[in-house]
């Protein structure tokens, strides 16, 4: 059975997202994890453009279709 650890700052709902994450820097093709790693620069780099406090949560993402 798996042991589960708390890491401050994760929320529950945000857990499912850190596993496929890791799951993809994982992956045995060399380059799955190599595209990981740069969605995650680019999120980064959008992160730090948005205005202070503005988080997107949940019912933020699922609310608003795209």
């Amino acid at each position: 059975m798996a042991k589960t650890v708390s890491v401050i700052g994760i929320e529950d709902w945000e857990l499912r997202w850190v596993r496929s994450l890791i799951g993809l820097l994982r992956h045995p093709d060399p380059s799955i994890p190599e595209l990981a790693r740069q969605a995650l620069l680019y999120l980064a780099r959008s992160a730090a453009g948005r205005p202070e406090g503005h988080a997107a949560t949940p019912t933020e993402d699922s609310a608003v279709p795209r």
